[in-house]
C-alpha cells in the first residue's frame, strides 16, 4: 500500500514509517521541517516531501502526485507551542486537517486516520475518560484536536470516507525536543540517563496517563488495518501504562535504574493551571479493546522505563543522543 504520513519525520511519524517500509508498504512523508536523524537508516527508502499544513496546494500536491491510498495524519502543533501561539496552531491543527480531509475527498484516497488527544478532554471530567465523556477542553490544542475528531466524523457521514482516528495519552519516548505539557514523562528518565539534572515542571504529585511510543506506533498500524465494518465508534481512547503513577512514582522508578539521577521540581504554574481541570487518571479504551482487539504491550511502569533507556543505548544516533 502507498500511505502518506503527515509529520512524517516527527517523533511518531518517523517510527511508523519505519515499520511500514519493514512490511514493504511505499511511504510518502509530509514534513515543514524534516528530521533527516530520525530516518537516516531508512531516508533512501521514501518519498520525502517538504510542505506545510496550512497551505491547501502542498497538501493536495502531495496526495496527487504520489497516488497514496491512506494518510495517516500526524502533523500538529503540539500543546505549548499551540497556547503561545494559538493563531499559527489553528492554521496547522485547524486548517491543515481540513486541507487533509479535503485531499482525500478531492482525490479519493481510501482512508485517513488522525491523531488526537487526551487533551480533548478537560472542564467537569472526573478520574476516568471514556469514548462517550464529554470533552470541554481548556487549551488551543485540545480544542483544535476535538474539531478535527468531530470535521472527520462528519466527512465520514457525509462523504463517505473512511475516518477513523486515535486519542492518545501523553507519548513517552526518547527524543523528543518540543515542550508540552506532560513532556515531563520522557525528560524524567532521558536526562538522568545523559547525566543530565532535570528540573521536572509539574508538582511530585501530578498525575497524567500515558503511552509508550512503541505502543502508541502500534495502535496507529494496527487501527488502519481493520476492516470498515468494524470500526463503530470511529474516534478511540487508547491507553498505556496502569495504573497512571504520579511524577515522583515515576522519578522513583528511574532511580531503579539510574540511581544517580539528578531530579528536582520547580512546578511552572501555567501548566499546573491545566493540571487543575485535567483530572484524568484513567482512558477507558474498551472501545478499541472490543472493536479492533487493542491491549497495550507495555503497560508496566517499570518494563517501560527499562525498555526506554535500551533503546536509548542501543539508537542513540536515531534519537539524536550522539
Amino acid at each position: 500500500m502507498k500511505i502518506l504520513i503527515t509529520g512524517g519525520t516527527g517523533f511518531l511519524g518517523a517510527e511508523l514509517a519505519r515499520l511500514l517500509v519493514a512490511r514493504g508498504d511505499e511511504v510518502v512523508l509530509f514534513d515543514l521541517a524534516p528530521d533527516l536523524v530520525r530516518i537516516s537508516d531508512f531516508k533512501d527508502d521514501v518519498k520525502l516531501v517538504h510542505g506545510n499544513l496550512a497551505y491547501a496546494s502542498e497538501v493536495y500536491n502531495a496526495a496527487r502526485d504520489s497516488h497514496v491510498e491512506r494518510i495517516v495524519h500526524l502533523g500538529s502543533m503540539l500543546s505549548v507551542p499551540s497556547n503561545a501561539n494559538p493563531w499559527a496552531s489553528f492554521q496547522v491543527n485547524v486548517v491543515g486537517t481540513m486541507n487533509v480531509l479535503e485531499a482525500a475527498r478531492l482525490f479519493g484516497i481510501e482512508q485517513v486516520l488522525f491523531c488526537s488527544t487526551l487533551a480533548t478532554y478537560g472542564i467537569g471530567c472526573g478520574a476516568t475518560a471514556t469514548d462517550e465523556t464529554i470533552q470541554r477542553p481548556t487549551t488551543m490544542y485540545g480544542s483544535g484536536k476535538l474539531y478535527g475528531e468531530s470535521l472527520g466524523r462528519f466527512y465520514r457521514t457525509r462523504f463517505g470516507l473512511d475516518f477513523r482516528s486515535v486519542r492518545f495519552p501523553s507519548v513517552m519516548g526518547p527524543g523528543a525536543k518540543v515542550k508540552h505539557v506532560s513532556q515531563y514523562y520522557a525528560w524524567m528518565v532521558e536526562y538522568p540517563a545523559l547525566g543530565k539534572p532535570f528540573e521536572c515542571f509539574v508538582a511530585e504529585g501530578t498525575k497524567s496517563p500515558a503511552i509508550y511510543f512503541k505502543d502508541a506506533v502500534r495502535a496507529l498500524d494496527m487501527v488502519c488495518r481493520v476492516p470498515r465494518e468494524s470500526i463503530e465508534t470511529v474516534n478511540y481512547n487508547v491507553a498505556g501504562i496502569a495504573p497512571t503513577p504520579t511524577a515522583k512514582e515515576l522519578e522513583q522508578a528511574v532511580r531503579k535504574h539510574v540511581p544517580g539521577a539528578m531530579v528536582t521540581y520547580a512546578p511552572e504554574p501555567a501548566i499546573m493551571e491545566y493540571y487543575k481541570t485535567m483530572r484524568i487518571e484513567v482512558m477507558d479504551d474498551s472501545r478499541a479493546r472490543q472493536e479492533w482487539g487493542w491491549s497495550a504491550q507495555y503497560s508496566d511502569l517499570d518494563a517501560t522505563v527499562q525498555d526506554f533507556l535500551e533503546e536509548m543505548r542501543n539508537n542513540p544516533a536515531r534519537y539524536g543522543l550522539k
